[in-house]
């Protein structure tokens, strides 16, 4: 009696090596979609971060440029430099730059830079230096063009006002000098504002609101700053 011998079962197909631990295109598409979610989640924060390390340098820089203010007019005879402005169309927008005679006596680096001569850039306004302004003598193109007059609140030392006058004279004046930078939004009603620097209503108030970065000098010399 003959055994029928049965046909062998076709090997079926084999996987390719390490397939096992391949993703396929929909696990690959929700881990795509879960770091697309944490990325929006974190940029913000990481730019709240930048934000805020960059306004502590501001801070840090004007109190190094009042320091050096306070040690120009010491040896001085009390004088501290004029406020320059510009109404040629290459230095226009380079208004009440930083003291060029602090550049020039090495109190701050110097650069030879157009409108930068005094070399420390506000990091939020690239190729421009802080500002500088004080009630006394005005600049203009270089040349002597009167006082340079400095809006401040009428019921100073609070500055929460819109209410104020121009102060020329810096017997009458209650604000010795003042530096600011133009803060995160330089173009804003607020950095652009009239009675920017003096006005706390001007003024930069955290993470994600426009204003300036304010330090300024009363009478007496006693500095202050905002927040």
């Amino acid at each position: 009696m003959s055994r029928r011998r049965h046909p062998k079962p076709a090997p079926g197909p084999t996987a390719a090596p390490g397939a096992e631990g391949a993703f396929t295109l929909i696990e690959l598409l929700v881990v795509f979609a879960i770091i697309a979610v944490l990325a929006s989640l974190l940029l913000p924060a990481i730019a709240r971060a930048k934000e805020k390390a960059k306004v502590a340098k501001v801070h840090a820089e004007l109190y190094g440029i009042g320091v050096a203010l306070h040690m120009y007019a010491d040896d001085h005879a009390g004088r501290i430099p004029p406020v320059r402005e510009n109404c040629n169309n290459d230095l226009r927008e380079h208004w009440c730059q930083l003291p060029v005679e602090l550049a020039q006596t090495r109190y701050l680096p110097h650069s030879d830079a157009g409108g930068r001569e005094a070399n420390l850039e506000d990091p939020f306004d690239p190729g421009h230096t802080y500002k500088y302004a004080a009630p006394g003598p005005l600049l203009l193109n270089g040349e002597p063009a009167g006082d340079y007059a400095l809006w401040v609140p009428t019921n100073f030392p609070n500055l929460k006002s819109d209410s104020g006058r121009f102060y020329s004279k810096p017997a009458d004046s209650p604000v010795r000098w003042v530096l600011w930078s133009l803060g995160p939004r330089p173009n804003s009603p607020r950095s652009q504002s009239s009675h920017a620097p003096m006005s706390e209503l001007t003024w930069y108030k955290g993470s994600g609101s426009d204003g300036v970065i304010v330090r300024f000098a009363n009478r007496d010399g006693v500095q202050f700053k905002s927040p």
